[in-house]
């Protein structure tokens, strides 16, 4: 999820050449430059503004809705993970005796209960992260044709694929 939060933001600013905003912004800049009228200014900056929707993938609803899944899921992962994470830190100790004296550090069998619901708990944070992964991952994939058959059209995409979903990379 990371690798692909950071592909695509490094697709859409940098890399010089091939990508998104910083290169377009750069040919606008150079054109402002020997603009001789206001009017050109306007051409050279709706020109610059066009590039980028269409090139950011704004002006293609299909691609636009499963980069937007595929945010989402990540954004819901790291809200579950920090939920996870802020739950577990009001878990009392189990190895904590009830005189409260710590024992060895081992889970102790007094309390069977306790040491089921934190078993219970590590196992549905297991199946909940995996669950994640395999629906990030086959939403990655169905983004796969729908690059492939729009890069047809629209070169960039090929690079955007090679980025986002490693195509060549690997």
């Amino acid at each position: 999820m990371l690798r692909f939060i950071n592909s695509l933001l490094h697709y859409l600013t940098f890399e010089a050449g091939f990508f998104v905003l910083e290169p377009n912004w750069h040919v606008m800049h150079g054109r402002l430059q020997t603009a001789k009228s206001i009017d050109e200014v306007i051409q050279h900056h709706d020109f610059f503004l066009d590039k980028c929707l269409k090139e950011c993938l704004l002006l293609l609803p299909e691609l636009i809705k499963k980069v937007e899944k595929l945010k989402s899921l990540c954004l819901q992962y790291a809200a579950a993970t920090q939920w996870l994470i802020s739950l577990s830190i009001d878990i009392p100790k189990l190895d904590e005796q009830s005189d409260g004296s710590v024992g060895s550090g081992k889970l102790k069998s007094k309390n069977p209960s306790q040491v089921q619901k934190v078993m219970t708990r590590n196992s549905a944070v297991t199946d909940s992260i995996l669950k994640f992964e395999r629906e990030f991952n086959a939403e990655l994939q169905s983004l796969r044709p729908i690059l492939s058959s729009s890069s047809q059209a629209e070169p960039y995409l090929t690079h955007l694929a090679q980025w986002i979903l490693g195509v060549g990379n690997d």
